[in-house]
Formats: C-alpha cells, structure tokens, sequence
C-alpha cells in the first residue's frame, strides 16, 4: 500500500487529492485486523453487548483491492467536501462504502455526505462473519427517495443537517430485490 497525490476531477471541480493505492497482496495483512476484530465482536457479545461495527479501515480497503478503487486520504487542494470514501481513477468517480456484519443493519449517513456511486458491502454471510462478503451497487435514486418515517425522505433529513439511517438491506436491497455485482468475495 502507498498514498500518492492525484489530480481529479470530482463533482465538476478539479481537485488535487491523496489516495491510497492497495495491491492484492494487501489483503492478507488485513486478514489479521480482520480477526482481530472478529473475535472482540464475539467477545462483546458473549458479555451480552452489540458487537462492534465493521472498522472503515477493513471495509473500504477491501472494497479497494476488489474493486481498482483507491481510498481517499485527503483534499490538499479543492473546495469539494470530502465526505466520499474511495475514487476509481479509471471512472472517475466518487464512492461511498457502506458496510455490515449483521443480519439487518442500521446505516448513518452523516448531513453533508456526497457521492457518484453508493456500494454495500456485507459481510453477513448467513451468519458466518469470515471474511466472505457480497457487494452491491446502489442505486442513488433509491438513496435519495428513501423514506425514513412516515413524514421525511432522506434527502428532506440532509437538508435539515440531519444524519439519515436505515436499513439498506430492508429498505433497498430486498425492497427493490437488488442482487450483488459481486458474490461470496474472499480476497485471501
């Protein structure tokens, strides 16, 4: 792995950013932080805690290294909000990754997130939390029109400088029957 600077476009403005750039050989180090965080999970809930979310650090780098896409560091020039997660230099295109480990998850999206393109990372497995994950695409017209409550949509909670959640399983992915572009990943 290495960070590099790159200058990109990103929403229509140029911008110089910092990257990190993975190999496939990366993901065995992350093999090891992804035990490690499977077993304080487990642990967390034999103590009859919430296991701990996926950390951004295991998600992205994964999403990374299957998908050619770069996670992003820093702005060092521009003006765009760096609320995305990954560019894909060969689309350029700005990606926010979501990711779960549970059956139905509970996703945030902070007030002034900004993206190209949505991806779904799940790690569920049918229960069997080993490192095998699925990616899905997600529509962005899917995101922006979801209803939230009885009275809001998502994009009426980010205008208000809310921070939407929901379930992208239940809300999305099954409600529109989505299915993955990639299938029982396992990148070691």
């Amino acid at each position: 792995m290495r960070a590099k600077e790159h200058n990109v476009k990103i929403f229509s403005e140029k911008c110089t950013v910092e990257l990190m750039h993975f190999a496939k050989s990366d993901a065995k180090k992350l093999k090891k932080l992804f035990e490690a965080w499977s077993k304080l999970t487990v642990g967390m809930k034999g103590f009859g805690a919430r296991g701990v979310n996926v950390p951004e650090g295991i998600s992205e780098v994964l999403f990374c290294i299957y998908s050619g896409s770069n996670r992003f560091v820093k702005m060092k020039k521009g003006s765009v909000s760096g609320s995305f997660d990954t560019y894909n230099l060969k689309t350029h295109r700005a990606e926010q990754i979501k990711a779960c480990s549970v059956e139905e998850d509970l996703t945030s999206f902070g007030p002034k997130s900004k993206w190209d393109d949505l991806y779904f990372v799940d790690f569920y497995n049918g229960g069997k939390v080993d490192g095998t994950f699925d990616v899905y695409k997600i529509p962005n017209k899917f995101i922006k029109n979801a209803s939230l409550n009885k009275d809001q949509k998502f994009k009426e909670q980010q205008s208000e400088k809310r921070r939407p959640r929901f379930s992208i399983k239940k809300e999305i992915i099954e409600k529109y029957n989505l299915k993955p572009e990639g299938k029982n990943i396992k990148l070691w």
